[in-house]
């Protein structure tokens, strides 16, 4: 019986998206190894691969990232510069499903993370996100919000919809190193 092949696609920094089809049960350092191989100019062994929010790790396969079921074109993302506190890692939980997870700049604006969690869960467009009791503007960045520094904290949303009861939101953030 032959593994399920899975295509993780490697978007960096610069734009550039590279792409190879691989067993499920092949070790991720093939597909690092092929970055750094496609790409010259990034010096072999810097920069770190996340896939969901998770530093990927080159001795695990997909299949233990649960890649094997996304089909093709499953995103990984490439950090050339992981200076601590520049990125953070938001996870957004609510009460019926599971958790969704996003690592972004945090001089990013929140419209990506609201809008993946829109495209992850059957939540409607239109919930409101509150932060320590106001609402987050799709502008606001995390720097904004005061997701900064070396120490983990929580951070708790709760939507609110027309004619319907208050569902608990959780946001945890971590810091990338």
């Amino acid at each position: 019986m032959t593994a399920a092949l899975v295509t993780p696609v490697v978007r960096d920094e610069e734009g550039r998206r590279i792409s190879r089809t691989m067993r499920a049960t092949d070790e991720l350092q093939a597909l690092m190894d092929f970055y750094y191989a496609t790409v010259p100019v990034v010096p072999r062994s810097e920069g770190v691969f996340c896939y969901r929010g998770e530093r990927l790790d080159g001795r695990r396969t997909p299949r233990c990232y649960g890649m094997e079921g996304e089909g093709r074109g499953v995103r990984v993302d490439f950090f050339l510069a992981m200076r601590p506190g520049a990125f953070v890692t938001v996870t957004v939980r609510d009460d019926q499903e599971p958790g969704v997870t996003r690592t972004m700049r945090r001089a990013d604006p929140m419209r990506g993370l609201i809008d993946f969690y829109y495209a992850m869960t059957p939540h409607e467009e239109g919930t409101f996100i509150n932060f320590n009791g106001r609402q987050i503007s799709p502008e606001d960045t995390p720097v904004d919000l005061e997701m900064e520094g070396d120490e983990d904290y929580d951070i708790y949303f709760e939507p609110s919809r027309p004619n319907s009861d208050h569902l608990p939101w959780q946001v945890t953030r971590r810091v990338l190193l």
